[in-house]
């Protein structure tokens, strides 16, 4: 029997060697995500927290990267001159995203410096992750937690190819020594073809007599028409009204709408000072098949 250890990973004849294959995909999604040892195996429990849950935000393809982790601290003993490793500096990385101007415009209005989680799929399509080790979740697989900041050149130097970057710093320790790995059997392409599909969503007028004038389109695409109240989300986590309500829309053409945005579904209109937040948010059941990222509507 050809067993491994930690010392010779690869065992006697090399059996047990798997290589880590460079990135190719960094799968952002909220720091609190886990999945049982069983359930990650799944990819409908995928697809649920990317259509229904919204807990898994984006599959950022990877044009390149840089490993821009610290070096160890070496001290030096002053009588001695033996040296001692003082810190585990750690990773940190610069991705730079293959993506069109409209897609990193949304990842630059969300992703500004927050705590969120990363899987990382690697050339060869198989996902890297944490395993818990400790607690009452030993077992489940979950993401790094890291903090995540966007950033951009705004225009493209020529044949360049890291105008479109995100700055990724891991922030817990323990989970360098839970690194885990696993190859699933369905491919990371069809978690994004199960992703809503984005809508960019712009306030074109100030708030009035209770009305906000916007204009949506899918991303670097189509003016998106049909769009009624239910298909407008309101925050009540990002207002400081308590019952914010989209009651009413006008669909004007062309992408063109007047929402009705109010306090509450009796009549009474935001005052100043009052802000709401609100998104589109297209449900199928409970699966979102279009969203877009959140407007700030205050009133006047």
């Amino acid at each position: 029997m050809n067993a491994c250890n930690v010392l010779l990973p690869g065992g006697i004849n090399g059996d047990c060697s798997i290589p880590l294959s460079e990135l190719k995909n960094a799968i952002i999604c909220d720091k609190d995500v886990s999945f049982s040892y069983a359930n990650k195996k799944v990819l409908a429990n995928w697809k649920a927290l990317t259509q229904t849950a919204l807990t898994i935000y984006a599959v950022a393809a990877i044009d390149s990267y840089n490993n821009t982790t610290d070096d160890p601290n070496v001290v030096t003993g002053a009588v001695s001159k033996s040296k001692t490793v003082t810190n585990t500096p750690l990773p940190s990385f610069e991705l730079f995203l293959e993506s069109n101007m409209c897609d990193f415009k949304e990842v630059l209005n969300t992703v500004k410096g927050g705590n969120y989680g990363i899987f990382y799929e690697l050339q060869d399509g198989t996902i890297l992750g944490s395993i818990d080790t400790s607690g009452t979740e030993i077992g489940y697989f979950k993401p790094f937690k890291c903090k995540i900041n966007a950033n951009s050149k705004l225009l493209q130097e020529t044949d360049a190819t890291n105008a479109f970057k995100v700055y990724v710093n891991h922030t817990k320790k323990q989970q360098l020594f839970d690194q885990f790995i696993f190859e699933p059997s369905w491919d990371v392409t069809e978690i994004v073809d199960s992703m809503p599909i984005g809508l960019n969503m712009v306030a074109t007028a100030v708030y009035a007599d209770g009305d906000q004038t916007v204009h949506i389109n899918v991303r670097c695409a189509d003016n998106k028409i049909g769009l009624l109240a239910a298909d407008f989300e309101t925050s009540t986590s990002m207002s400081n009204v308590s019952t914010p309500v989209v009651s009413g829309v006008v669909d004007n053409g062309g992408g063109d709408y007047v929402l009705t945005v109010q306090k509450s579904v009796t009549p009474a209109n935001l005052a100043a000072g009052d802000y709401v937040y609100l998104r589109v948010k297209v449900l199928v059941s409970t699966v979102a098949t279009y969203i877009s990222g959140w407007i700030r509507v205050e009133g006047a």
